[in-house]
C-alpha cells in the first residue's frame, strides 16, 4: 500500500480519512483509545490510517431494527449504543466487511453459541486474538457500532453442541466476563470479552438472519504494534540482569515425535530440579486439542503466573520452559511450535508416577517473566499431579495430599481424552529450521 491508507477505497461506501483530522481523532481513535484492557496498549499501538464505511442499506436496516425493539419496550438500556472491534489480517476482507456487514459462520468462537446462527464481536480493542501482541504485528481493526439489546450471561461452552440463541434475549456475554482483568491471559480474555449477537426470525425453529441487524460497521483503520518492554531491555540491562537471575536447566534429553528427535532441556529461574525423573529420551506420540484441555484442567493454570509448585483447583503444578539444549540451536523448534499453534494443540506425556508432562504454545499463559524476549519461541512444560512433589524440611517423604473425588477423576480422564484427539500424529518428518 504505497500511499499508506487501507487500501483504495471504494467509493461511496470506504471513505478515506486524514489522520490529521477532527474525525480521524475524535469519532475513530476516541472509541478505540478508551476500549483498552491492558495499560500498555496506549503505548504499544499506532493507529496510521483509516476510512469511514458509509453503507446506508446496512445503516438503515440497523436503525429500523433500534425502532422496532424501541416499540417493543426495550429499556434505554437495552438500546444504549457501543462500541465493538474486529480484526482483520487482509485489506481486502477488511473492505469486503464494509460492504457485507457482519455474517454469521464467519468466527472461529463457539464457546457462547453457534457461530452458524449468530456473530462474535470483541468488547476490548486490544483483546482481537487468541495469541498475544508481537513486536512489528500490524493488520486492520474494524470498528462496529452495536446494540446489544437484552443480554443473558451464559456458561462457557467448549462441546460442540453448541448453546443456542436464548429466546427474549439478543445478545449471549459469557458469566465468566467478571474475571476478566488486566492479568488475564491474551487467549482467556478473549474469549471472555465476547458479544455473541444473534437475531432470531423464528423462535420455534430457532431460525436467525445470516446478517444480525444489531450490528453495523462504523470505521476500519490500520494500526502496528510495537512491544514496549522488548525495546527497553538493551543488550546493557539483559547482561545486568543476567547477573542477578540464574537458568537452571533442570534437565537435558531427547524429545522424540515419530522419527523426529530434538535435542532439548527444561529450563527454570527457580531451581534445578524437576518434579519427576524424566529418562534420556522422552516419546511423545499423542495430543490433545486445547478446547478439550482447558475443559479438564483448573481455569487457574492458564491464568496465574507461576513457575514453582503451586496448588491450583485440586492438582499440584509447575511450569518450565522446553528449549534447545545447545545455543546454536536456536531455532530449532520453530517447526514444531507453528505447528502446534496452527491445530490448536498441547503434546501430552504420561509419567510412570501418575502425573503427566504437557507440552503447550506459550500463548496461553501470561509471561513467567515481563522481560523475556524469547518466550514465543520456546514451548511451555507444563507437569501435573494429584498430589504434592516437593519434600519438605523434617519430612522423611512427600506428604499425602487429601483430594476430592472429581480432582482424582481428571487425569484418567485426560488420558483417555488425549487419545482420541488426533488420529493423525504430528508432522514428524518436517525439517528443522
Amino acid at each position: 500500500m504505497e500511499s499508506g491508507h487501507v487500501g483504495a477505497a471504494r467509493k461511496d461506501v470506504l471513505v478515506p480519512v486524514p489522520d490529521s483530522s477532527d474525525v480521524f481523532q475524535n469519532r475513530i481513535l476516541a472509541p478505540l483509545q478508551s476500549a483498552y484492557l491492558y495499560e500498555e496498549s496506549k503505548q504499544s499501538f499506532k493507529y496510521k490510517s483509516a476510512v469511514l464505511i458509509k453503507n446506508e442499506p446496512l445503516e438503515e436496516k440497523y436503525n429500523a431494527y433500534r425502532a422496532r425493539r424501541s416499540e417493543a419496550g426495550y429499556s434505554e438500556e437495552d438500546l444504549k449504543e457501543t462500541f465493538g472491534f474486529l480484526l482483520f489480517d487482509d485489506v481486502n476482507q477488511a473492505h469486503l466487511f464494509g460492504e457485507t456487514g457482519l455474517l454469521t459462520g464467519k468466527s472461529a468462537c463457539t464457546t457462547l453459541g453457534d457461530p452458524s446462527k449468530g456473530v462474535y464481536i470483541s468488547m476490548y480493542s486490544d483483546c482481537l486474538d487468541l495469541n498475544r501482541w508481537y513486536q512489528g504485528k500490524s493488520g486492520y481493526v474494524a470498528i462496529i457500532r452495536l446494540t446489544k439489546g437484552r443480554v443473558k450471561k451464559v456458561p462457557e461452552n467448549y462441546t460442540q453442541n453448541f448453546t443456542a440463541p436464548t429466546v427474549g434475549f439478543d445478545c449471549h456475554e459469557s458469566g465468566e466476563l467478571a474475571s476478566v482483568s488486566s492479568k488475564t491471559s491474551s487467549f482467556l480474555a478473549f474469549e471472555r470479552t465476547q458479544y455473541y449477537l444473534y437475531e432470531l426470525l423464528d423462535e420455534e425453529i430457532g431460525e436467525t438472519a445470516p446478517s444480525p441487524s444489531a450490528a453495523v460497521p462504523f470505521a476500519i483503520v490500520s494500526f502496528s504494534y510495537t512491544d514496549t518492554k522488548a525495546i527497553l531491555v538493551t543488550p546493557q540491562a539483559t547482561s545486568e540482569k543476567k547477573k542477578l537471575v540464574h537458568d537452571y536447566m533442570a534437565w537435558r534429553g531427547q524429545l522424540q515425535i515419530g522419527t523426529q528427535s530434538y535435542d532439548v532441556g527444561l529450563r527454570s529461574t527457580k531451581g534445578a530440579l524437576i518434579p519427576t525423573k524424566l529418562p534420556p529420551v522422552v516419546k511423545v506420540d499423542r495430543a490433545i486439542s486445547m478446547l478439550d484441555l482447558m475443559q479438564l484442567l483448573p481455569k487457574a493454570a492458564f491464568e496465574t503466573c507461576f513457575s514453582t509448585e503451586v496448588f491450583l483447583g485440586g492438582l499440584y503444578c509447575s511450569l518450565y520452559e522446553l528449549v534447545p539444549s545447545e545455543a546454536k540451536d536456536t531455532n530449532s523448534l520453530s517447526p514444531l511450535l507453528q505447528e502446534i499453534k496452527e491445530k490448536d494443540l498441547a503434546l501430552t506425556v504420561p509419567l510412570k508416577d501418575g502425573g503427566f508432562l504437557i507440552l503447550l504454545h506459550p500463548s496461553h499463559f501470561p509471561p513467567i517473566d515481563d522481560n523475556a524476549l524469547n518466550a514465543s519461541e520456546v514451548l511451555q512444560g507444563m507437569f501435573i499431579f494429584p498430589g504434592s512433589r516437593v519434600v519438605k524440611r523434617g519430612t522423611s517423604g512427600q506428604k499425602k495430599a487429601t483430594i476430592s473425588s472429581e480432582i482424582l477423576q481428571v487425569l484418567p480422564v485426560l488420558s483417555y481424552a488425549e487419545g482420541l484427539v488426533e488420529k493423525t500424529p504430528l508432522n514428524s518428518t518436517e525439517e528443522t529450521v
